[in-house]
């Protein structure tokens, strides 16, 4: 039997091949039962933060019980900045298109993602207790970060203020809250 090591904060967890498929079909069907259609806010504007892959309730194993909460700033050409908030609880893909089972996509096809050269799959953000973490899918025309080329699935850790390039679409990463590290309400992301 195959395992996956799933390493958040200072723990490994080890989720079997044999339920994983399980975990993640829960995770979709979650995120599908909860999800409303959102996308980038003019700047200045109120903002609202959108839990992501959903909002876990008391008894949710899978996900952080506290998000990142986080912003992501775009320049259109338009010269006017769009802001989306997020509160992340879980991994989310970066890319175009729907999301399917254990690939949660943040949909950047209407700010011109496909002319952009952003993939379907372009960057996933996984968070855990104590840090956020971008990871390349395999893009192909890449990411950069902060000006260092991201390799197929390397692991980086963001900060704030934090330059993302994918393909030719830049996005800012605020880090606005980190989660609540107790060590006692430490869950099960991947």
């Amino acid at each position: 039997m195959d395992d996956d090591n799933i390493q958040t904060g200072d723990e490994t967890y080890i989720i079997s091949s044999e339920n994983a498929a399980d975990i993640m079909g829960t995770i979709f069907s979650r995120f599908i039962t909860d999800y409303k259609p959102f996308g980038f806010e003019r700047a200045g504007t109120e903002l609202t933060y959108h839990p992501l892959p959903y909002l876990p309730g008391p008894e949710d194993e899978y996900l952080l019980k506290t998000p990142w909460r986080i912003e992501l700033e775009l320049q259109t050409d338009q010269e006017k900045t769009m802001v989306v908030g997020l509160d992340l609880y879980g991994d989310i893909i970066l890319g175009r298109g729907e999301s399917q089972e254990g690939r949660i996509i943040l949909d950047l096809e209407p700010y011109g993602a496909k002319e952009l050269g952003i993939s379907r799959e372009h960057l996933m953000l996984r968070p855990s207790e104590q840090r956020l973490f971008a990871i390349e899918q395999g893009s192909t025309n890449g990411t950069t970060i902060n000006g260092v080329s991201a390799g197929r699935g390397i692991v980086i850790e963001l900060h704030n203020d934090d330059l993302l390039a994918l393909g030719n679409m830049i996005l800012i990463l605020r880090i606005i809250k980190m989660p609540d590290t107790d060590p006692d309400q430490r869950s099960v992301i991947f």
